[in-house]
């Protein structure tokens, strides 16, 4: 019988510890059902493998991102090259660039490198996506280069490059006017959009689009340097919506302001107390417009800003003053219907006007009853706005529209 010494032992797991790790950086490993590759020194999940853009920019001779982008298109449909040739050629020559310029995404798994991809290229696939590519023009360059623009501007807002199905106002409008109106619905369209979209440098088209205070190093601004400059109306939508991840304390900016600005806002008492303090969401929103990279949902995953934001601390901190406020936005819709247009009626993230609601505010909630009343009761003998307004305020008591003029004007 073969003794070991304790020694030995150590040794031997030591060696099969070590032989482990070395095979993760060319195996893949699955947890609870999902499949993650070592990709780029990283694990990332692995999501429809042929949708993959795979490159090799050490070759670019072999133009590898062509054919594996030839490849991903001849899955999607055996005729999407006759249907939709002008798509084809543009993904094919952005592809090509996106390789050549190292223009591609290199915080996820939607590119691969040729070495770390499965088996090789068909040659006949090979010699029909060249032959393709020979009839890329300037002009597919650039709608391609805006497509992808359109693209990071829906992840900038939604945290989605195109939805489940084709979203967001430019990305409907740029492909509508470079395919026509019937390719908003093609699903082919959809699909092939859904992978090209994904190949693009984050980052990079972020800091073209003009995202403001991102974490951008000397590398990456001069590999983007070539990249053509986004349309002016693509720039100016940066800063139409607020980051994904954020559009509740958008939502319920606007909803005050909008509040504020109702025709009897001056008669409306504003609750006192704390929780009902809404510079704290006044100062938060003007910070997020200010430097929306900080703020995004991904801004740590996807390295976008420098002091990136912590969504979950954020929300947990603040959680009581918003529900506070969203229940006031609640009370006055619900007693002042006039005062909520389209915007304040069909949002999902107002409370509802429940018994419990109106139990837990009683005394402020029969002020608004009242006054709401009154207003009534002068607007029943033709009395205007205005008139109505000089015979009920009451300088003594806050006003809604007070309270968030001194909001604004804190300095």
């Amino acid at each position: 019988m073969t003794t070991t010494t304790t020694s030995d032992a150590l040794v031997d797991v030591a060696d099969y510890i070590l032989a482990k790790v070395a095979g993760l950086s060319t195996t893949e490993i699955s947890k609870r059902g999902r499949k993650y590759r070592f990709v780029n020194n990283n694990f990332q999940r692995v999501r429809e493998e042929d949708k993959h853009l795979v490159i090799h920019p050490e070759h670019l001779e072999d133009q590898v991102a062509v054919v594996s982008a030839y490849g991903i298109l001849a899955a999607i449909s055996p005729d999407i090259f006759v249907k939709h040739k002008n798509l084809c050629l543009i993904i094919l020559g952005v592809a090509r660039a996106l390789e050549e310029h190292h223009w591609y995404e290199q915080e996820n798994s939607s590119v691969v490198h040729f070495a770390s991809s499965k088996g090789s290229f068909d040659p006949a696939l090979k010699d029909a996506a060249l032959a393709l590519s020979k009839d890329v023009t300037p002009d597919h360059l650039a709608q391609g280069y805006n497509l992808l623009y359109c693209s990071k501007l829906n992840f900038l807002h939604t945290d989605h490059h195109i939805g489940s199905k084709l979203e967001g106002h430019y990305m409907r409008l740029y492909v509508e006017r470079y395919f026509g109106e019937e390719a908003l619905e093609s699903p082919e369209m959809l699909s092939a959009l859904k992978s090209f979209s994904h190949w693009a440098n984050i980052k990079g088209l972020l800091y073209k689009l003009g995202l403001p205070h991102m974490d951008v190093d000397d590398d990456l601004q001069k590999r983007f340097s070539k990249f053509p400059d986004p349309p002016a109306e693509l720039s100016e939508h940066v800063h139409s919506r607020f980051p994904s991840g954020t559009s509740k304390y958008s939502m319920t900016f606007k909803a005050i302001d909008n509040l504020a600005h109702y025709k009897y806002s001056r008669l409306i008492p504003y609750p006192q107390g704390p929780l009902f303090d809404s510079r704290w969401l006044f100062e938060l929103c003007a910070d997020i417009a200010r430097d929306p990279a900080r703020y995004h949902l991904r801004s740590k995953a996807k390295k976008l800003s420098p002091n990136p934001a912590n969504l979950q601390e954020l929300s947990q901190h603040w959680k009581q003053n918003l529900e506070s406020l969203l229940s006031l936005v609640s009370m006055v819709t619900n007693t002042f219907p006039t005062a909520s247009g389209d915007f304040l009626q069909q949002n999902t993230r107002i409370p509802p006007l429940t018994e419990d609601l109106k139990k837990k505010h009683h005394d402020y909630y029969q002020q608004l009853l009242d006054v709401a009343a009154e207003i009534e009761d002068y607007e029943s003998k033709d009395w205007a706005p205005e008139d109505i307004i000089l015979r009920m305020h009451k300088g003594h008591v806050v006003s809604l529209y007070d309270e968030i003029e001194r909001v604004k004007n804190r300095d």
